[in-house]
């Protein structure tokens, strides 16, 4: 292989890696944020429905009140850290709907 083709070729490559390296980036910290979206949906829904059907008649409940009712089968996996959500977990019905206090 001669110096021209060794330069081509690692100018081919290093053009490659630098479009696909942030692609793959990208799409993996998409796919995290949809997880997330999920997760929380997941238990925004479950309070909503437990304040709904009256079994939670406070304006705020936490996670495991949801678990105990059985709104929730089981705790939810936090997809960013890989770990359950704290049973601690705060949720807040206010105009109508329900969010996570922070």
């Amino acid at each position: 292989m001669t110096k021209n083709e060794l330069v081509l070729s690692f100018t081919i490559l290093a053009s490659i890696l630098m479009i696909f390296v942030p692609t793959v980036i990208k799409i993996a910290e998409d796919h995290d944020e949809k997880l997330m979206l999920v997760a929380t949906k997941k238990l925004i829904e479950s309070a909503e429905n437990c304040y709904y059907d009256g079994v939670c008649t406070s304006n705020q409940m936490t996670l495991s009140q949801l678990i105990r009712t059985g709104y929730l089968k089981s705790n939810v996996v936090n997809p960013k850290t890989k770990t359950y959500f704290d049973d601690d977990l705060l949720f807040v019905y206010e105009e109508n709907h329900v969010r996570i206090a922070t």
